[in-house]
């Protein structure tokens, strides 16, 4: 059942240079579109969904608000969460934050993250990898985020080297999905037949 204080925003501002600029929640993997599998996992979890990306014009006829980020483009991951908790309502706590390039996200994977203890962030990491971009990011981190983008520090790693963050690893993360599909994603041609 969909949590209210929890909300969800696949991240889709990339410029997908390694696929001649294609959105990537468009493309197509096993015969259906990336965001269209995402959707259908998201929804049924979080009361709210967004998607964040300075064209809205890809994703009309999806019924999904698309929001900009607020501070210009090319700044990357952070950036897309930045707008993502900037855009939280009220009653939100916290935003699960995934990547719009991967198409096999597992509907355990976001409820284990919506539903882990309070933390100002809580991240997979699959095989000893940190995966930011699948990751739930509470409203408390806002202001951190804020000032690393306006110093110009933009890795997201390096906001989750922080005290106050959990991570969902080993044993329960692959009891979660065994396969760790879930953090695949499209970077290049090769992968769209992941």
């Amino acid at each position: 059942m969909p949590r209210a204080e929890v909300a969800a925003a696949i991240v889709a501002g990339g410029d997908a240079r390694r696929l001649g600029g294609a959105v990537k929640p468009l493309l197509v993997v096993e015969g259906r579109r990336i965001i269209d599998r995402q959707l259908d996992v998201l929804r049924p979890l979080f009361a709210r969904v967004v998607i964040v990306a300075n064209d809205p014009a890809p994703f009309a006829g999806l019924e999904v608000p698309v929001i900009p980020d607020r501070v210009g483009r090319g700044r990357g991951p952070l950036a897309g969460i930045d707008a993502a908790l900037a855009w939280l309502p009220p009653d939100a706590d916290a935003v699960v934050c995934v990547a719009g390039d991967m198409p096999f996200v597992s509907p355990a994977v976001l409820r284990a993250l919506r539903d882990a203890p309070p933390a100002d962030a809580v991240a997979p990491r699959p095989n000893g990898k940190l995966e930011p971009l699948c990751a739930r990011y509470a409203r408390a981190l806002a202001p951190a985020i804020a000032g690393a983008l306006a110093a110009g520090e933009l890795a997201v790693h390096a906001l989750l080297a922080r005290p106050g963050v959990a991570f969902l690893e080993g044993d329960e993360l692959r009891a979660l999905d065994p396969t760790l599909l879930s953090f695949a994603n499209v970077n290049t041609p090769g992968d769209l037949g992941v």
